[in-house]
């Protein structure tokens, strides 16, 4: 079992994270995010006796810095929480992450900057000329974008409206489950944790 370094409540100053690399712009005009996104139903079974709340909190920005708090909710009964600062499940260039464990599968949540004078709609253009299987999704009121990075499933999100960062999950295949790479997005588990996702922003 690894040992992670776990954060307890956040208020570093991290700032900037390595954002999805793309040089050139689009040639083509991609479909939004809000527009096309598919809508992934959360599970409608009965809520979990052992509902937990995990936060995650970044500095955002530079001389108008902001803090990003983000929250879900999980069931406690079938996975782990924790904010760590090593031993990471994908590769990150973030001080800390965000990590939910379980046996049908694991993600990390983390921040990611915009290059600058770019934002979301910049991101969505690059990623879907980089990644082939690029699709809008949207679980709840969350709506952002997904695309495959070997044996994971990446997932983008707006943080807010913070015009300086956005949301990366990536998501990892556990040993209970027997579907496809992909079929994660369509996950009743998985779609109820992301539908909870909340973004709030302190300034």
């Amino acid at each position: 079992m690894k040992k992670w370094k776990v954060l307890a409540p956040l208020s570093l100053a991290a700032v900037g994270a390595a954002a999805l690399g793309v040089a050139a712009l689009l040639k083509k005009q991609p479909q939004s995010a809000e527009s096309g996104a598919k809508k992934t139903a959360p599970a409608k079974a009965a809520a979990p006796k052992n509902l937990q709340t995990g936060s995650y909190s970044f500095i955002s920005g530079f001389k108008d810095a902001v803090t990003v708090d983000v929250s879900l909710d999980y069931d406690a009964d079938k996975y782990s929480y924790a904010v760590i600062a090593e031993e990471f499940l994908a590769y990150t260039s973030d001080s800390h992450v965000a990590v939910l464990s379980g046996e049908d599968f694991s993600f990390q949540l983390e921040y990611a900057g915009y290059y600058h004078g770019e934002g979301f709609e910049d991101l969505i253009r690059q990623v879907s000329e980089k990644y082939p299987d690029f699709a809008p999704v949207a679980y709840g009121d969350n709506t952002g974008v997904s695309y495959t990075a070997g044996d994971n499933v990446c997932l983008c999100f707006p943080a807010g409206e913070d015009p300086y960062s956005y949301l990366l999950v990536t998501l990892l295949k556990g040993p209970g489950w027997d579907d496809a790479v992909t079929d994660p997005l369509a996950y009743k588990d998985f779609a109820a944790v992301m539908s909870s996702l909340k973004v709030s922003i302190q300034r």
